[in-house]
């Protein structure tokens, strides 16, 4: 997908530790101007949590305190064949996210004005859901193959609805897959068929043509599987895992030669960190990167064109004003950088 930006736009990842979706709103728009993205407020209620948020319409899925529980089996019969004639209709509006459930996106869409360069939404990937949310016997519902199709089927309508009310604010749509869970993939805990994993990541990228789909994964995992996939946005954190990366070469090459675009988490997500960095630091830290690319046979103008910048990961957990220090040196570095590099990127 073609995606026509300045140099080095700033986004953000996904949750924000605001309780005002207005506040939250206005953040997002002073930072990111190029590529506004819609806010997760998981502190203003657990319903917007990052597994509960999607599981509205789910089949099977009930709320027992603070938990998450998702049914497959004879108990969930009745709503897997609703969901499924649900789905074959087309009708993505049906899987809409209800307004308790992302009151900051509710608040970007109505606060938004004019068209931007692009905008950015999210949603919780199939893998970590599938393997975060379990059934009653403590079971990770990515196991059930039944569950895990119904699954893949309801965050790719979730997704598909998401692109359409965000077209409102663009042309061009940005659509994440957060999958926090792909750095255990691989491990002696979690045993999945990668050609599986694939799959799922796939199912959704593929009935969404017209946006930009990636994947975010904020720890190091198997890079290889991920740009395997088809993947056009990759998000990881560049703060702490860029040489993890690199051990792909070949690999980032042919994603960046496909019109892959990477998004730089460069800023860290700490409170030391946010208060240690500046623009200046951050901005000598992404010219080593770039220079570790150059190392890798990866040319640096390929990588500039491609970049998005980020902070490593959500900003949910830090407190308000060190999430706003975050997304300040964010929207900062952009403009250092992008008077550095000048018209190289576009």
């Amino acid at each position: 997908m073609n995606v026509d930006l300045p140099p080095f736009p700033a986004t953000g990842v996904g949750s924000l530790p605001h309780t005002d979706p207005a506040k939250a709103v206005r953040l997002v728009l002073s930072c990111f101007h190029d590529v506004p993205c819609w806010p997760q407020l998981p502190r203003r209620a657990f319903l917007e949590s990052m597994y509960v948020q999607y599981a509205a319409g789910l089949p099977g899925a009930s709320i027992e305190g603070e938990r998450l529980y998702v049914e497959g089996g004879e108990e969930a019969q009745g709503d897997t064949e609703i969901f499924y004639e649900r789905f074959l209709s087309g009708d993505a509006a049906s899987f809409a996210i209800p307004a308790e459930r992302a009151a900051g996106l509710y608040a970007l869409l109505s606060s938004a004005e004019g068209a931007y360069p692009a905008v950015k939404g999210q949603v919780t990937g199939p893998v970590s859901f599938g393997l975060t949310v379990s059934d009653r016997k403590k079971k990770p519902i990515f196991y059930d193959p039944v569950v895990r199709d119904v699954l893949v089927k309801h965050l790719l309508r979730v997704a598909q609805w998401q692109v359409s009310v965000l077209s409102r604010l663009s042309r061009t749509v940005i659509l994440v897959l957060d999958e926090p869970y792909l750095a255990s993939v691989g491990s002696a805990i979690v045993s999945l068929d990668r050609e599986e994993v694939i799959g799922c990541l796939n199912e959704i990228f593929d009935g969404l043509p017209g946006a930009l789909c990636g994947v975010h994964c904020c720890a190091n995992t198997d890079w290889g599987l991920v740009l395997s996939s088809r993947a056009g946005y990759l998000s990881f954190d560049a703060y702490g895992y860029v040489d993890s990366l690199l051990l792909y070469p070949e690999e980032v090459g042919a994603f960046l030669h496909r019109g892959g675009k990477l998004a730089f988490g460069i800023v860290p997500t700490s409170a030391e960190g946010i208060l240690r960095e500046t623009p200046e630091t951050l901005a000598a830290r992404m010219d080593s990167i770039l220079g570790k690319f150059e190392s890798r046979g990866i040319a640096r103008d390929a990588v500039i064109r491609s970049a998005f910048l980020t902070p490593a990961c959500g900003l949910g957990t830090l407190q308000e004003e060190e999430a706003e220090g975050a997304a300040r040196l964010a929207r900062d570095l952009s403009r250092l950088l992008r008077h550095r590099y000048g018209g190289v990127g576009k």
